[in-house]
């Protein structure tokens, strides 16, 4: 089945059809267990909307939904015409790479050609010596984020491709202090939501729960188009992730709780927690 296909069908990862809705306005992620309930039965438009953002809430103590959306952005790489940009403020270049590797999905082949990755671990916030020596200069990491979703734009106007991203998290709002004004927070999130809109594409911004200021986090999940709830219990012996579309504008979407396992032939699947 063409991964292009309005009723959801979408081919094994791998493959290097386009990912996106034939119509333009979705895009299908890849992952076929998802994308079946990106729709539902009600609808044949299938996908997450373009020009979205999705906040992707999880706890500190697990790595699964950031593999989760690397396993999108990787499928939605394998096309050409797509660009990918992974901003990654948490965890140093090395790490990312081999959390890929881990699993063995090989982001080798885009990397330079349609995948960029753009380092803001080793950018700092705080005040640093300006190389002209007049005093102390402010470097705000949300000055960095604004510069990427420019260059997304240029991408977009100048190459006519589609862009998507991830921000691995939003600890560095912590540091730049912006989840303790609210105006501020306002004001670049609606600049971003503008711009993201323009560009296309999807975008997700990580959050691990419960770090910024609880103020903050309402403002941010109520301006994202989409909110993924991650959740982790202990049944027995085993850890289980559950994940649940708690949010999503634009399109028709099952509300209720999956299960979330690594899979071989897709990189993850989901499946309904219920019990038949």
């Amino acid at each position: 089945m063409d991964m292009n296909s309005p009723s959801g069908g979408t081919e094994r990862i791998g493959k290097s059809n386009p990912s996106k809705d034939a119509r333009g306005d979705l895009v299908l992620t890849g992952i076929r267990s998802l994308d079946q309930k990106l729709g539902m039965e009600m609808s044949s438009r299938k996908g997450l909307p373009q020009g979205s953002l999705i906040l992707v809430r999880y706890p500190s103590e697990t790595v699964i939904p950031t593999l989760f959306i690397q396993r999108i952005l990787l499928n939605w790489a394998q096309n050409s015409d797509n660009v990918i940009f992974y901003v990654h403020s948490s965890r140093p270049y090395s790490h990312i790479l081999n959390s890929f590797n881990a699993y063995e999905w090989d982001v080798k082949p885009f990397e330079g050609k349609n995948w960029y990755f753009e380092n803001m671990f080793d950018l700092s916030s705080s005040s640093m010596a300006s190389s002209l020596k007049l005093g102390k200069i402010e470097v705000k990491r949300k000055t960095y984020v604004k510069k990427i979703i420019d260059r997304m734009l240029h991408v977009k106007e100048n190459q006519k491709k589609q862009c998507f991203s991830v921000f691995d998290d939003l600890l560095w709002m912590k540091e730049d202090r912006l989840d303790e004004d609210s105006n501020a927070l306002i004001t670049f999130l609606k600049g971003t939501i503008m711009s993201l809109t323009k560009i296309g594409g999807v975008h997700f911004f990580l959050l691990p729960q419960d770090v910024l200021d609880s103020v903050a986090e309402r403002i941010i999940m109520n301006a994202a188009q989409g909110i993924f709830d991650f959740s982790r219990s202990t049944v027995g012996s085993k850890i289980k992730d559950t994940f649940a579309i708690t949010k999503l504008m634009g399109v028709a979407y099952v509300s209720e709780n999956f299960d979330l396992t690594p899979s071989e032939s897709e990189g993850f699947k989901i499946e309904s927690t219920a019990k038949i």
